[in-house]
């Protein structure tokens, strides 16, 4: 349904392509038009500028009576319009009419107080022609002036007509206008033709070249419809459709797509995994509260039912003693929960600033390690302080979790007779705690996911010395919330564990 659905919206969107094309070839249209339009007013000015000028010479030439007077004019008291000549002879010898010089198709009437003295043309083989009554009445209405003008003489078609006065006659004088519509008929089809020919050209070159162009946008629009047929919502993070370098460099605003996509592939591949990582990590560290909080409940459970069982004092006092401390271990582990969980909320823009005052750093360092002395009196502790006291600005709970975590987490992981040495001193605007030992090395595989918080590097080694696995996770949490960094180094020789905090009051 969806495909069907894509293929009628591709239908009804035209591709882009088409429309740049269809652009190409519209302003190709309009540009041609409007040369061709320029073209043919310019040619057209100039043809009948040019028959203007012969129009006026040839009415010079015709605006001057011959001797004896036009042919055709009634003798000296005659009255005016009798005709003396045959009227489809007009001028038999060529006086006006067909007179040298003249060009075929000219036409010469002339007229007196109205009346038609002499009209006609001679054709191209000589012979003269009559003037019907309509085309010399068209004639009549034309009076002297400068300019010439545009008139229709029916089947003659069009002609350029110029009056000229001499006497008591008026000469009319015409060109045809034939001739130069034909040349402007020729000219707009070759324009035509040729805008024609060249639309055609440009769209099926601009097609290919357009084609040619997008190919490698049409490889992007394949990668992005690649990656959407991917089950990302079922763990699928193995996104590696990537544009190709080729199409990247094939212009500018496609590599400028293509490198924004690729980087947005690799960001959306890198939240998936760790979304991925951090669902599975969550799944371990909540079978993991679950595990370690069933074993007190579950102790406290058994020691209660036998208590009710028993009458012996000793028993009784030895069973509430059992289950008094599965129950502060059951507390120690909810606190660190609640611990990691509120420093989760301060890590956001929108938690409330902690308020922080002087904490005495080396006043806590000292009793921790006293208390890890006395508590793993089998471990070998060395105290290096300065002289003077380190003070910094802190939460004094928190700065006093970490030491104690890191302190516990050398007694407890490493075996009897380990030298335990805990520094503390300034180094320019930071403060530098370090917990450092020659016990066993942390496995390699196990350093990257040393302080998460959901993952162990070994999955039973919290369980085995009874500890619940978050006191890593809880100094990086609190060294973080402080504005500083932790790190750890581990070979075969020395096992350190570094804090570094600012420097502040």
């Amino acid at each position: 349904m969806r495909a069907a659905e894509r293929r009628a919206e591709g239908r009804r969107i035209p591709s882009l392509r088409w429309r740049i094309v269809a652009a190409v070839a519209l302003l190709l249209v309009v540009t041609n038009v409007a040369v061709g339009a320029v073209t043919v007013l310019a040619y057209n000015g100039y043809l009948v500028g040019r028959l203007d000028s012969e129009l006026a010479t040839a009415t010079r030439r015709t605006s001057t009576p011959p001797q004896g007077g036009f042919p055709g004019s009634p003798p000296d008291g005659a009255p005016s319009g009798s005709p003396t000549a045959d009227a489809s002879q007009p001028d038999p010898d060529n006086t006006v009419i067909g007179a040298p010089g003249q060009a075929a198709d000219t036409i010469v009437a002339v007229f007196r107080d109205g009346t038609v003295v002499l009209a006609g043309y001679t054709d191209a083989r000589g012979a003269q022609h009559s003037l019907t009554t309509a085309q010399e009445r068209t004639l009549r209405r034309i009076r002297d002036t400068t300019t010439p003008v545009t008139v229709s003489l029916g089947s003659l078609g069009s002609y350029r007509a110029l009056a000229a006065t001499a006497g008591d006659d008026v000469i009319v004088t015409a060109l045809p206008l034939g001739d130069l519509n034909a040349s402007i008929v020729r000219l707009l089809v070759v324009i035509g033709s040729v805008t024609l020919a060249g639309l055609l050209v440009a769209v099926g070159a601009g097609a290919m070249l357009v084609r040619r162009s997008l190919r490698p946008l049409e490889h992007v629009a394949a990668v992005a419809s690649g990656v959407t047929a991917l089950d990302l919502e079922r763990g699928d993070t193995d996104i590696d459709a990537r544009v190709a370098e080729p199409d990247l460099r094939a212009n500018r605003e496609v590599g400028q797509v293509g490198a924004a996509l690729n980087r947005l592939l690799g960001h959306v591949a890198r939240a998936l995994t760790v979304r991925r990582n951090a669902e599975a990590g969550m799944r371990t560290f909540v079978a993991d509260a679950s595990h370690e909080l069933r074993t007190p409940i579950a102790t406290i459970r058994a020691y209660a039912e036998l208590t009710t069982r028993t009458q012996d004092p000793d028993e009784v006092h030895r069973n509430v003693a059992r289950i008094g401390r599965e129950a502060v271990r059951m507390g120690d582990l909810v606190e660190e929960l609640l611990l990691l969980a509120r420093l989760d909320a301060a890590a956001t823009a929108d938690a409330t600033p902690a308020v922080h005052s002087a904490v005495d750093l080396t006043a806590i360092v000292v009793e921790a390690t006293m208390d890890a002395r006395a508590t793993a009196p089998d471990h070998r502790w060395t105290l290096q302080v300065d002289t003077d006291p380190v003070t910094l600005s802190g939460e004094g709970a928190e700065l006093r979790r970490v030491v104690t975590n890191l302190l516990a987490n050398a007694r407890t992981h490493t075996p009897a007779g380990t030298a335990v040495v805990v520094s503390l001193g300034r180094t320019g605007d930071a403060v530098r705690f370090v917990v450092a030992n020659d016990g066993p090395a942390i496995p390699e595989e196990s350093l990257p996911t040393l302080f998460d918080r959901f993952t162990r590097g070994e999955v039973s080694r919290s369980r085995e010395h009874g500890t619940s696995g978050l006191g890593l996770a809880i100094v990086q949490a609190v060294v973080a919330a402080h504005g500083g960094t932790v790190s750890v180094v581990s070979d075969e020789v020395r096992t350190a564990f570094t804090v570094t905090l600012p420097l502040r009051g």
